[in-house]
């Protein structure tokens, strides 16, 4: 059963993390470097993370199918009808963007993380919504 005061905590994590990353995107292109650039970085990093974390402890919390890595956890949610596939299709890509971040398997073009924060932010949220109403069914 979902742990209804853990998913509140982790999404109250969350929020935070969008409001800051919401913050920089308001920002010009042109002012996004050096320290805003690499708090963006760890902002995208640790926004992941968390809904990673929501997406494991609701499937486990489920009896849900085991994901067979951070990605699959968001088929896993989409499979049982917690997220659209949509959704999912791009939750999926921020847990990609999050191994890249992690693991530096490859230059990162904080013009490109900035320009995505727009749409991400609106992802961020309506996984946030998703999450909420597991929440609520606790």
């Amino acid at each position: 059963m979902v742990d209804p005061g853990r998913l509140r905590r982790m999404l109250g994590d969350l929020e935070a993390y969008r409001d800051r990353l919401a913050a920089l995107s308001e920002l010009p292109v042109a002012e996004h470097q050096g320290d805003r650039a690499f708090a963006a970085r760890y902002l995208v990093q640790v926004s992941a993370q968390a809904c990673i974390d929501m997406a494991n402890h609701v499937i486990a919390s489920a009896g849900w199918r085991t994901p067979a890595d951070f990605r699959d956890a968001f088929t896993v949610l989409e499979e049982e009808g917690a997220i659209e596939s949509d959704l999912a299709e791009r939750m999926r890509a921020l847990a990609g963007l999050r191994n890249r971040l992690v693991h530096v398997y490859e230059e990162v073009d904080d013009r490109i993380v900035h320009r995505s924060l727009g749409d991400g932010l609106v992802d961020l949220s309506s996984f946030a919504r998703a999450m909420a109403r597991l929440a609520e069914d606790g």
